[in-house]
């Protein structure tokens, strides 16, 4: 409203850039039909696709669904960067009733490196310990635990997986070809702690769980934070590749499927010059673009990116080298997506004070015009709206792909629940995508506690099914 016509012919680029046309979303959901189908194919059946998929597809090993009506008491286990949850879930049937206790516990900096990974496992053993006295659990009883954690794993059965990579700063050379699952129990045994590991739980299969436990309907679990991940239920008929190594397994069943798509790929995505720019400069260049466009890790770097091209254009009125090594816009990442969510929530639009204290307090730029402010919460508006409607757009991506009648999917993610608007963008890509008939038979569910509490519902689900043989998958 205030801007020059050099701000507005700006602006104007930029909305062309950052627009996401019906040719965009055709390509889009072209590329996940074709990506999902061919990451499920063994080598020989991929003659349309002969590279591997940038999704993994890989098996959860989680068949069947739950029916709310499973009662029994379960704990769960997560380690998420150096924060360790211990929970105890009650299941009380009674269409998806439960009561959950919690306890958050911090790994020392002097835990998280080291030769021997069995000082980790050995203070988690003490959480647990802990965490059983706080809530009266004795040892009489052996107790069924699932456990979802932030290291790479390659899981070979619902309660198998060897450490392929430590991730978050542990560093335990050992570590590299160990089975999680041994780890545990040999330091459970040690201790004398009555618990057994029934299943490794990945964070976006938890999500569908905690919500298809109270909504047995749902078939997808979405995860939209800092990162960005997706769970659905596929017909083992349709997993050659699954089939080829586990012959025994009824291609009737359905099992969840963990597509790890932040990394599809930037040939189906509308990308600009800034996505490209906060690729190259990141510490994982060449991989995981979706999860760079849409998710909290990145979309107030990309934001950041734009005010330093139209400071450099003199678009912007402010000077940020005129302070020095005051001004913090030159510093990467330094502009966070969660002020990405003030400024777009800031209705004062005589002022707009909230995003002047983004830019001139916790930015540091200097003094700022009322036009500066407009153009930045502009600008934050459409690198959120695009996110929004590319996350709209992968998950009808998948509902096309799954379903010709109504299903429900969960998302969890402090994106999703957070960012003003998020979830409406979200909703009317999908309604603009999705048959109508289609449309209004999905059901959208927001889980909170989904990680910790899914865990827990996976490891029900391990009561309930036969475990399937340990191979080594390729």
């Amino acid at each position: 409203m205030h801007g020059s016509p050099q701000q507005q012919a700006a602006l104007e680029r930029l909305q062309d850039m950052f627009r996401v046309t019906n040719q965009h979303l055709e390509t889009l959901i072209r590329g996940y039909d074709q990506e999902l189908k061919a990451g499920l194919a063994v080598k020989e059946q991929r003659e349309t696709v002969p590279r591997s998929s940038d999704l993994k597809m890989i098996p959860s090993f989680v068949a069947g669904y739950p029916t709310g009506f499973e009662k029994g008491t379960y704990l769960a286990l997560e380690i998420s960067g150096v924060d360790i949850y211990v929970c105890q879930v009650k299941l009380k049937g009674e269409g998806g009733k439960l009561a959950i206790n919690q306890y958050q516990y911090k790994i020392p900096d002097n835990l998280t490196a080291g030769d021997d990974i069995r000082i980790l496992i050995d203070y988690v053993a003490d959480c647990i310990i802990d965490f059983q006295r706080r809530v009266g659990i004795g040892q009489q009883e052996v107790y069924a635990m699932a456990i979802s954690l932030g290291f790479a794993i390659e899981q070979t059965r619902l309660d198998r997986g060897v450490i392929v990579a430590l991730e978050h700063g542990f560093d335990f050379p050992n570590a590299i070809g160990c089975d999680i699952v041994d780890l545990f129990h040999q330091r459970f045994e040690t201790k004398g702690l009555a618990v057994k590991i029934v299943a490794i739980a990945n964070d976006a299969v938890c999500t569908l769980l905690a919500h298809a436990y109270q909504h047995p309907s749902t078939r997808i679990g979405i995860v939209h934070s800092a990162g960005t991940n997706c769970a659905y239920y596929e017909r083992v008929a349709n997993m050659s590749n699954f089939l080829a190594h586990h012959p025994d397994v009824s291609p009737a069943s359905d099992m969840i499927i963990n597509t790890e798509w932040c990394n599809f790929g930037s040939r189906y995505l509308p990308m600009t010059e800034f996505d490209h720019r906060v690729d190259n400069e990141s510490n994982n260049r060449g991989i995981h673009y979706f999860e760079k466009i849409s998710t909290g890790m990145y979309l107030g770097e990309i934001v950041r990116q734009v005010l330093v091209s139209l400071v450099d254009q003199q678009v912007l009125s402010f000077d940020i080298d005129a302070n020095g090594d005051e001004c913090l816009l030159r510093t990467p990442y330094h502009f966070d997506t969660s002020y990405m969510y003030v400024c777009e929530a800031d209705n004062d639009m005589e002022n707009l004070e909230d995003t002047q204290v983004v830019l001139e307090e916790m930015c540091k730029v200097g003094e700022t015009s009322l036009a500066d402010r407009e153009i930045v919460k502009k600008v934050c508006e459409m690198v959120g709206h695009r996110a929004a409607i590319l996350l709209g757009a992968s998950i009808a991506s998948i509902v096309k792909y799954m379903v010709d009648s109504g299903i429900g999917f969960a998302i969890t993610g402090d994106v999703y629940e957070d960012y003003p608007s998020f979830h409406p963008r979200v909703c009317e890509t999908l309604k603009a995508l999705i048959a109508d008939d289609v449309a209004a038979k999905i059901s959208v569910g927001i889980v909170k506690h989904s990680r910790i509490v899914g865990a827990a519902i996976v490891a029900m689900m391990a009561e309930k099914m036969d475990q399937p043989q340990d191979v080594d998958m390729l």
